[in-house]
């Protein structure tokens, strides 16, 4: 049987649907098949078909998971990876150290040395290295306003004022860093609650879920975000659920890339319910959509856990990460309405960090390379 030529378009196709740790070997076939990771209408397609994976932080090491549902998700398992991370710095303290992600890209804070800016896939890492060591980080994003995703990064410094000549007292100085000026703004925070977690980030803003400054019971809670093309803070709607007790458990998350998904766990009951917003997220009001309600019995309690919890949505099934409510080991849950499956994963890993990724071929941009602030 003759081989059959295809058309360029028709490879294009069917390598966008590949899973990524191919597609980094396919890249010595042919200088076609190596330019496409660098073309930016292929690197768009083929991260609007990836499946989310967790990646996972531990002091000295980077694991990507990725979870197979099985065939109709009757057996799911993951599959644990180490990636070569090239950091310039080590982990001098995993407690104040994290990772998130941010339009493909993942930040790692290096607390009190820098932030590293990385695409494992590429192999391709950046930084910034402090010089005053007081920069907290919170987060990154960019000004949505220029065509070039001008980069941007919030963060705090630990202050302290002093009241009527007799005590200080403790406050955080807001700032922002611009990365391509290198140019450091100190801005007006309008709130007294800081985020105590990394803030989720989606379309160059931050987002996280607070209480209401306004509702002087604290049962209300609230989205606020972080606007980086205007450098403002906003509230963007309230939640569509609200806690009937202090130990009530909401996790925030991006819901089919331009969308929140909201996680509320009743402490009492176990019980979660899963919101979803209607529309992608933008300055118009925000709709929200019950997804679902899982009372398995044997949900993990979400409440107090020392590493944070991480979660997405897949075929009607969560997958989170977080550690063990009785060894604080951590493990991946997956969860549907049948269904609570845990899978360790690591032995005795009590301290890490953790993000939800989509595997992609984004170039880390070149403005990060060997930058200081």
């Amino acid at each position: 049987m003759e081989p059959v030529n295809l058309s360029w378009d028709v490879e294009e196709e069917i390598l966008s649907r590949l899973p990524p740790l191919s597609l980094v070997r396919f890249r010595t076939v042919s200088q076609h098949w190596n330019g496409l990771l660098n073309d930016k209408k292929f690197v768009n397609n083929h991260l609007a078909r990836v499946r989310p994976q967790i990646i996972f932080l531990t002091e000295s090491k980077v694991y990507s998971i990725d979870i197979d549902l099985g065939g109709g998700g009757v057996d799911p398992t993951i599959d644990v990876r180490e990636i070569p991370s090239d950091f310039p710095y080590e982990a001098t303290d995993l407690t104040h150290t994290t990772i998130t992600t941010s339009d493909g890209l993942l930040f790692r804070d290096f607390w009190k040395q820098g932030v590293a800016i990385w695409n494992p896939w590429l192999r391709q890492v950046g930084w910034i290295e402090y010089v005053d060591k007081g920069f907290h980080f919170c987060g990154v994003g960019y000004d949505r306003t220029r065509p070039d995703k001008s980069y941007k990064i919030l963060g705090y410094f630990n202050c302290l004022r002093t009241v009527s000549n007799t005590y200080q007292v403790g406050y955080k100085k807001v700032a922002v860093y611009e990365c391509a000026s290198h140019a450091l703004k100190f801005l007006d925070a309008p709130f007294k609650q800081w985020p105590n977690m990394a803030p989720l980030s989606l379309n160059g803003n931050l987002y996280w879920v607070t209480s209401n400054p306004d509702d002087t019971h604290h049962h209300e809670y609230l989205i606020r975000s972080f606007d980086f093309s205007s450098e403002m803070f906003k509230t963007i709607c309230l939640l569509p659920c609200q806690k009937s007790h202090s130990r009530d458990e909401l996790v925030l998350a991006v819901y089919k890339g331009d969308r929140f998904s909201l996680l509320m766990q009743c402490y009492v009951t176990g019980e979660i319910e899963v919101w979803v917003t209607k529309n992608k997220i933008s300055e118009e009001e925000v709709v929200w959509i019950n997804l679902m309600t899982l009372s398995t019995s044997n949900l993990p309690k979400l409440v107090n856990k020392l590493c944070g919890v991480s979660y997405f949505i897949f075929d009607k099934t969560i997958i989170m990460c977080c550690g063990d409510e009785e060894t604080g080991a951590a493990c991946i849950y997956i969860v549907r309405e049948d269904m609570c499956k845990k899978i360790q994963i690591g032995f005795r890993i009590v301290r890490f960090s953790h993000c939800v990724y989509l595997p992609n071929f984004i170039s880390v941009p070149s403005e990060f390379r060997a930058m200081r602030v």
